[in-house]
């Protein structure tokens, strides 16, 4: 069977701690199981916020990301 892509969707970007601490851990288990992940903090990581247009660039990055995904992995606990 062909490797899965999930969209991870989580609050863990938003914390410096916990996007260094939790969202590895999330990732390398789902990739341990076989599955290409996309997480959205890092993959828009080089976005610039000073740059008119810059949330549009991001929704439209999120939107593709999660049209191209067989499936998604929310995680809903945290704030």
């Amino acid at each position: 069977m062909p490797n899965k892509t999930i969209y991870l969707a989580s609050p863990y970007g938003f914390a410096e701690q916990w996007k260094l601490r939790l969202l590895p851990e999330f990732i390398t288990k789902l990739e341990s199981m076989g599955a290409r992940v996309l997480e959205p903090f890092s993959r828009n990581s080089d976005l610039d916020f000073s740059i008119p247009g810059w949330a549009n660039k991001l929704a439209f990055s999120n939107f593709n990301d999660l049209k191209g995904a067989d499936a998604i992995f929310a995680i809903v606990n945290g704030t």
